[in-house]
């Protein structure tokens, strides 16, 4: 009779390895003009949340006229909050950050105590494709004079959520008051153009991103 030999645990055992997760460097981000010009709001370092450049946030600021007197911020995609921040210093009546991680948020909510801005930032925990995509209801309470939306989210965004996010942006296009402005940040590789070119776009390269800025035209002109 032939006899089975079983050899298995003789096998060396092959250990998993599994990919260390990226190690965070944690830094500051540098309000860069206004009220809390000089002023500094922390940020854990993690790659996915990806602030806008400093000095790329100065130029496109400049592009919005410098100061946002009369005007309210609304970011999309908050990350680190330094936009709606920034926007708040250089003069605007409010914002409202909307941002997915709660452990995010609650980076953002410490930052907003820090600069003592309780009663002109709102934070929401919420995906912002899904407050998009009830851009009419969401946005019904805000203040109706021109706004500023910031959309700025992880630039694989662009591409893999490219319908969801494209229909929600111009879902709330047509809620914005006449003499919103809406600024989008995305890759170089991505041409918000070609995908949206009923907008008037002012396109600016800051490698690697692209920024798209649009004004609604005002109701005269409209």
């Amino acid at each position: 009779m032939a006899k089975h030999f079983d050899d298995t645990n003789d096998l060396p055992v092959q250990p998993i390895r599994r990919k260390a997760p990226p190690k965070l460097r944690p830094t500051r981000l540098r309000i860069v003009a206004g009220q809390l010009g000089g002023r500094y709001i922390q940020y854990n370092g993690d790659p996915d949340t990806r602030p806008m450049k400093e000095k790329t946030r100065e130029a496109v600021f400049s592009l919005l006229g410098g100061y946002l007197h009369g005007k309210f911020a609304v970011d999309l995609f908050a990350g680190t909050g330094i936009l709606g921040f920034e926007a708040v210093s250089r003069g605007a009546q409010g914002a409202i950050l909307l941002e997915l991680s709660r452990t995010t948020v609650s980076t953002i909510l410490c930052n907003m105590r820090s600069l003592a801005l309780e009663s002109l930032v709102d934070v929401q925990n919420v995906d912002s494709l899904r407050w998009l995509r009830q851009s009419e209801l969401r946005s019904a309470d805000l203040p109706r004079c021109p706004w500023v939306v910031f959309c700025c989210p992880p630039y694989a965004v662009w591409q893999n959520q490219q319908q969801r996010l494209l229909a929600g942006l111009q879902s709330l296009y047509e809620c914005m008051p006449p003499e919103s402005q809406l600024v989008c940040e995305t890759a170089d590789s991505f041409d918000l153009d070609r995908h949206w070119p009923e907008c008037d776009w002012d396109i600016r390269h800051y490698k690697p991103a692209t920024v798209f800025i649009a004004k609604k035209p005002s109701e005269a002109t409209s």
